[in-house]
């Protein structure tokens, strides 16, 4: 019996992460060989690979590495206020290709710390790029936790406290957590940040791997998004594989097995997605 392949819609590049390629790859134009990234511009080392290899961009982890007169790109997770007062006293022409919608909760940051209030910053992990960059917008002001903590938090003063989250975190298990973290202290305010392109990912994952035998993450084993696909699939009961590219299949995966459902991490490029459908369906 043939195999039968089902793709989740949406996949691939949400436009935080074409927005953020589109400028790399705009601003190398301007500046040949003069133009470096910041720490890697999105989670995927096949974008890394492809901004080096046909566009001459180079990723530093330190400001000081870049020569004086050359373009940095802040990258899609954005940085510290630091970061950018650094790179301007260097002189350097600043690229902004942080996500729009990280920088949407910087700026909430920002204005919730103004009001003396405090922030409950709810990340994938404590050292998620994004956590990361959006704790160094006021660091005073923000308690950083992991969504698995949230619920054994002892909050003091939960009337001037607002939850924000990542924007690549799970939305079932999210909406969960935050509904206890409300019945515990129904003064807090909570502003979650997920994304719609998360939002629409994970949905879209829930349909069609109910009605599969396996599923297939096609993304970085780094990348917050692609990890929740993945998770998510494993919470529905379906056997779930995460893996960087064709290269990583196993025939293994499919032995007894009908119907796959196969879908992209955000910052995985559509090519890495067909790459594995036509393997699968060589094998």
């Amino acid at each position: 019996m043939a195999k039968k392949i089902i793709v989740a819609n949406p996949h691939g590049f949400c436009l935080g992460v074409t927005r953020a390629v589109n400028l790399a790859k705009d601003t190398a134009k301007k500046y040949p060989k003069q133009t470096y990234l910041l720490g890697e511009i999105v989670h995927n080392q096949f974008v890394v690979k492809d901004l080096k290899d046909n566009y001459g961009i180079f990723t530093v982890n330190s400001l000081q590495e870049i020569p004086a007169g050359s373009a940095v790109i802040i990258r899609a997770h954005g940085a510290s206020p630091q970061s950018f007062s650094e790179a301007k006293s260097l002189g350097l022409n600043i690229i902004d290709a942080t996500c729009p919608l990280v920088s949407k909760v910087h700026q909430d940051v920002k204005k919730i710390a103004s009001e003396n209030k405090h922030i409950i910053y709810v990340a994938s992990d404590l050292d998620h790029d994004e956590a990361i960059s959006v704790q160094s917008q006021a660091p005073k002001n923000i308690t950083l936790i992991t969504l698995k903590d949230l619920s054994n938090l002892e909050i003091k003063n939960p009337q001037d406290t607002i939850v924000i989250t990542q924007t690549t975190l799970s939305i079932f298990e999210t909406q969960k957590e935050l509904e206890k973290i409300k019945q515990k202290y129904p003064q807090i305010i909570i502003q979650p940040h997920i994304c719609d392109a998360t939002t629409q990912r994970q949905k879209a994952i829930s349909k069609i791997a109910k009605e599969s035998d396996i599923l297939i993450i096609v993304g970085s084993k780094n990348s917050s998004n692609s990890k929740r696909l993945f998770e998510l699939g494993e919470s529905l009961g379906v056997k779930s594989f995460i893996i960087e590219s064709a290269s990583d299949l196993q025939p293994s995966y499919f032995e007894g097995v009908n119907k796959i459902a196969i879908s992209s991490g955000a910052s995985t490029p559509e090519n890495l997605l067909n790459e594995v459908i036509k393997k699968i369906n060589s094998l």
